[in-house]
């Protein structure tokens, strides 16, 4: 996966648990019990729940309070996510379909 760095410089990631964190959030939904669930790819690295991201189209650093994987409407807690995964995170507020996560260092 090809992108942009912040000097405009092209930064490549593997998809790789060993690689930098980078995501994609491509669904939001309000879920009654839960609040709002934010659906994400997991490109490369692993997030874990309680971690700490990056959103550089906001410019703003948030939490994932929960991680949650959906089978239709049953969800089960999970504690991480690896490159290739796709689940939802709960505790995200500014992030909107379409933006990209990443570690925050």
């Amino acid at each position: 996966m090809e992108g942009h760095g912040e000097h405009d410089e092209i930064i490549t990631r593997k998809a790789d648990d060993n690689e930098k964190f980078s995501a994609l959030a491509f669904k939001l939904m309000t879920d009654p019990f839960v609040g709002q669930l934010t659906f994400v790819r997991v490109y490369s690295g692993v997030l874990a729940k309680g971690s700490s991201v990056y959103n550089p189209i906001k410019g703003k650093k948030e939490r994932i309070g929960r991680i949650v994987q959906m089978h239709a409407n049953d969800r089960k807690d999970i504690d991480e996510l690896h490159a290739g995964d796709i689940a939802a995170c709960v505790g995200l507020k500014d992030v909107t379909t379409g933006d990209t996560l990443c570690d925050p260092g």
